[in-house]
């Protein structure tokens, strides 16, 4: 090759070289662009640059959880329901407030059950239940038909330290001596045949007795605020589920039969459907959904217990008592889910708990609790799904002389004409009681017992 071809390819060869040092400058510039960790402004990024970041991002999220619930600060101390700052200050200084209610066909449809925090049910003489609602945290305009006091419902109000509203109740010579136990353990009687209480219940005109005898919550405070009797409660209260807390793994529970006399009766077999959608249990019987009377809803509790004893009849009169202390069986119905296990009451004064068969406290779902306290002969069966459940036998009276005559029916169907704060001085009458000077009166002058007081379970 001569001179000039070398310089013509020399010339080439620099050509070259400059044109790949500038590629190479120019990847390095972009290299380092990319290992900045810097990313375009929203308003340069391309859509296919937007496209491929979003996944990464997404797949790779840091981003601070969800804070958890804040704990409840005050809570009904009977339902677990959460409270306002000024709702607690309101009703903090309150005492439970616990009312007899009749529960044979004569006392249907009810009225305030469907504001009781808590209640109690449990056969009593003549192949019937009775029921004992419990107020606290909510009030009840009116609660009818209120009846007469039973042992194993002033056990209960003995373990709440609740006002007991009642007219009348059992007496006798034995272990079921209602009257005798409230006057001997000192219950906060509210007896509607009390001088001072008796101001407070009226017959409603729109009732028959003995299942006319009406009254409220206010009007059983006041009453108790001219006997004297003041909070605040020292009830313990049970367990409830903090917000944002699973429920433990229980069995599917839809549905619930109780049958307290095991023979099918209509009068004496409940069901308990469960409504995944109000996250309550409703409640069935004679035949049909149990409403109230006067807002015309189907009675919703957020749990039901089912706890067995043994019980025994102690007189001619068919009174029972219960083995009320100690432990028994006992299944929580709660959330949709059973828990199976055992309730424990250590003295009379002691609050009943129940714990699972693991021996844990069971924690409840927040909200009213109904508890069906049932015999050793009683039968009751729960179901996965509500569906499964048995169709309810229709409801047909009782053959006439199956239940005893009340101890506070009166003499006469008619009902008072004079639905105002009344009530009888003694069973049987309808007479207007005249006003009590207001005083202050010590729990055990409230009613003495007309026969000697005989100790219960």
């Amino acid at each position: 090759m001569g001179e000039h071809g070398a310089r013509i390819g020399r010339a080439r060869l620099m050509g070259l070289a400059a044109v790949i040092a500038a590629a190479v400058l120019a990847l390095g510039v972009l290299v380092l662009s990319l290992g900045s960790g810097d990313d375009p402004a929203p308003d340069q990024a391309s859509p296919a640059q937007s496209q491929l970041a979003s996944p990464t991002k997404q797949q790779f999220s840091t981003a601070t959880p969800e804070a958890s619930p804040t704990p409840i600060k005050h809570a009904g101390i009977l339902d677990g329901v959460a409270m306002s700052d000024q709702e607690w200050a309101e009703r903090k200084d309150l005492l439970p407030l616990a009312v007899m209610v009749d529960n044979t066909t004569g006392a249907y449809p009810h009225t305030g059950l469907d504001t009781a925090d808590l209640v109690y049910e449990a056969l009593v003489e003549g192949g019937i239940t009775r029921l004992m609602a419990v107020y606290w945290r909510l009030e009840a305009a009116k609660i009818l038909p209120v009846r007469s006091a039973r042992t194993p419902f002033v056990i209960w109000a003995s373990e709440l330290g609740a006002l007991y509203g009642h007219a009348g109740g059992a007496v006798t010579e034995n272990d079921a001596n209602a009257m005798g136990q409230i006057y001997e353990w000192e219950i906060l009687d509210l007896n509607a045949f009390s001088t001072i209480p008796s101001n407070y219940y009226y017959r409603d005109a729109e009732r028959y007795g003995p299942y006319d005898l009406a009254t409220s919550t206010d009007d059983l405070r006041e009453a108790a605020d001219r006997m004297g009797f003041s909070g605040p409660s020292a009830v313990e209260s049970w367990k409830f589920r903090d917000p944002g807390t699973l429920l433990p793994s229980g069995k599917p529970a839809g549905g619930i039969a109780v049958d307290f006399s095991g023979r099918l009766y209509a009068w004496q077999y409940i069901q308990w459907k469960w409504d995944a959608g109000a996250n309550r249990y409703l409640r069935f019987q004679f035949g049909g959904p149990h409403v109230d009377a006067v807002s015309g809803e189907q009675l919703a509790f957020a749990s039901v217990i089912v706890m067995q004893a043994p019980s025994q009849v102690v007189d001619d009169d068919g009174h029972l008592i219960y083995d009320q202390l100690g432990t028994g069986p006992a299944t929580v119905f709660t959330g949709g889910q059973a828990f199976e296990g055992t309730w424990k009451k250590q003295k009379r004064e002691s609050r009943t708990r129940f714990y699972t068969l693991a021996g844990e406290e069971i924690v409840f779902e927040r909200g009213p609790v109904f508890v069906e306290f049932i015999s050793s002969q009683s039968t009751f069966a729960y179901f996965a799904a509500a569906g499964d459940l048995p169709t309810m036998p229709a409801y047909e009276p009782p053959p006439p002389g199956s239940f005893p005559v009340p101890e506070d029916a009166g003499p006469s169907p008619s009902p008072s004409p004079v639905p105002t704060p009344t009530a009888s001085a003694s069973p049987g009458t309808t007479a207007t009681a005249a006003p009590s000077p207001a005083g202050t009166l010590s729990p055990s002058a409230t009613a003495q017992p007309p026969k000697s007081a005989t100790p219960g379970p």
